[in-house]
């Protein structure tokens, strides 16, 4: 949660097991993923380069020149996740920064393309499993999800973008989460 010196603080931290690279700053965690990926080649190490990115950073342009700068040095070692659940903290994407059509846009850019429902952890798990998607080119899943998915208030409601749940609201959400689970458990 985030609490003081808890290592699950509002953005990604070091502090947290497999996080490399703090991203606080959005918009930040392409290009350092690019600059890896790249690195990877030119040693020709085997490993796979990842991040995650939400859809409400893709307007900082040092995203797509590191868009650029991967399809230029052909990083299929470079798979680059966007959650696609079209809310940022001041309203919906559409309408602070619209960047759709995200699948041509990405294509346009030398990249290959996957878009699946981000809430299916089956589908996420096939995805991952075809990487790279194409040899020569980095992979971009776009995983379409709902911003608070599984807690009733919160599903799609911009203020829960940083918002802080009270007592009853939290218990009420883990009371939801805890059915979603049980539910999946049970299937």
């Amino acid at each position: 949660m985030c609490k003081y010196k808890s290592p699950y603080i509002g953005h990604p931290t070091r502090k947290v097991n497999g996080i490399e690279q703090n991203t606080g700053a959005l918009g930040h965690g392409l290009p350092i993923c690019t600059g890896i990926a790249l690195a990877a080649k030119i040693d020709k190490r085997s490993y796979r380069v990842f991040t995650l990115m939400g859809d409400g950073e893709l307007p900082e342009g040092s995203n797509w020149e590191a868009a650029l700068s991967a399809a230029h040095y052909k990083l299929d070692n470079l798979c680059a996740v966007v959650d696609k659940n079209t809310l940022q903290i001041t309203g919906a994407t559409a309408a602070v920064m619209n960047t759709d059509p995200l699948g041509e846009k990405w294509k346009a850019f030398g990249w290959s393309v996957k878009e699946v429902n981000g809430n299916d952890v089956d589908e996420l798990k096939a995805a991952f499993a075809a990487l790279p998607f194409e040899t020569g080119k980095p992979s971009l899943i776009i995983a379409h999800t709902t911003k608070g998915k599984g807690v009733s208030f919160m599903e799609n409601e911009t203020k829960w973008h940083h918002g802080v749940p009270s007592k009853e609201q939290y218990e009420q959400a883990q009371q939801e989460l805890d059915a979603v689970l049980e539910s999946l458990m049970n299937n």
